[in-house]
């Protein structure tokens, strides 16, 4: 058998405490920690989840402002082309008025005819294009119908 041994010791017992000690201090610290940082996350969360609404309902009313805006202003451009196109009609009407081009051919010394003259235009004669292939249709060789 072996005879007990005492154990060499490597300073004084307090020395060991201060480290126990000391590492105790630093798990309750980092817990500390742990529980702040999960209770900021937690809070940074729920501030999160209740300003996505509030952003996303500021961002369909902005949309909806300037998309009102929009039609008002089509709106506006529509009245315009319909009060110009009614002035352009009226005086396109008031150019091809029967009194007016009468006044104009009056100025350009025109007048009725006398005298009607009917012409008879005769009718152009185009010749039909050969049938058959074209190498054939060329030479003449191949039959035409």
């Amino acid at each position: 058998m072996i005879a007990p041994q005492a154990l060499p010791s490597h300073g004084p017992r307090e020395r060991t405490l201060t480290r126990s000690a000391r590492s105790a201090t630093k798990r309750r610290t980092q817990r500390a920690r742990r529980r702040n940082t999960v209770a900021f996350v937690r809070a940074l969360a729920a501030v999160a989840l209740a300003a996505v609404p509030v952003l996303v309902y500021v961002m369909l009313t902005a949309k909806l402002t300037s998309t009102s805006y929009a039609l008002a202003q089509a709106n506006q451009t529509k009245a315009l082309l319909l009060e110009e196109s009614q002035r352009l009609d009226d005086r396109i009407a008031r150019l091809e008025s029967p009194e007016r081009l009468a006044q104009v051919a009056a100025q350009l010394h025109m007048h009725d005819p006398h005298r009607y003259a009917v012409v008879e235009v005769p009718d152009a004669h185009v010749p039909m294009p050969q049938r058959g292939i074209a190498f054939f249709g060329v030479s003449g060789i191949w039959p035409t119908r």
